[in-house]
């Protein structure tokens, strides 16, 4: 567990598994610009199996807020074999945002992704719009490098996405 200011972050125990797919499985409030997917209970409950949903700095964790609520969950991902790093993703759950989890959480990954992998980058993508996002990302050191034209389908539509990155020499001049 990495304890920040508001919220930890943990990896997944055996005892989260029912709360966690039914909150990342809950469409009906997950914010407008979060993508809608859906797993099924089995390749859900097989990876955590295979894996306990993290290996090779890949994979899921949870937010926790200092009561031991579940409040979100984040993680990164790998996402193209040629970058040096892993794109990060974090999402708040309903009726905790506002709080300050995001971009405390997201200040915890960073630390972990740096201070314990021999990555260079640590990137993440928003969809063109999503100004809260953007300012967490810029918050905690994240440059912007450009735009992705109709990257995403989104919505019922193609849109742009932002693409952020902090590099490992910037994060150690901050």
């Amino acid at each position: 567990m990495i304890k920040g200011n508001v919220v930890c972050i943990r990896n997944v125990k055996n005892e989260d598994l029912d709360l966690l797919y039914t909150l990342s499985n809950d469409f009906i409030d997950a914010g407008f610009y979060m993508p809608i997917s859906l797993s099924s209970w089995t390749s859900f409950i097989s990876e955590f199996k295979l894996n306990g949903f993290w290996v090779d700095f890949t994979g899921k964790l949870i937010i926790e807020n200092f009561d031991g609520d579940i409040v979100g969950e984040a993680g990164f991902f790998k996402s193209t074999h040629y970058i040096n790093g892993r794109e990060v993703y974090y999402r708040i759950f309903s009726g905790n945002r506002g709080k300050g989890y995001a971009s405390d959480a997201l200040n915890l990954l960073i630390k972990l992704f740096f201070e314990s992998s021999s990555f260079s980058r640590l990137q993440a993508v928003t969809v063109n719009g999503n100004s809260e996002s953007e300012h967490i990302l810029i918050k905690n050191g994240f440059k912007k490098e450009g735009i992705m034209r109709s990257a995403r389908h989104f919505r019922g539509e193609l849109v742009d996405l932002n693409l952020f990155s902090i590099i490992r020499k910037d994060w150690l001049s901050q």
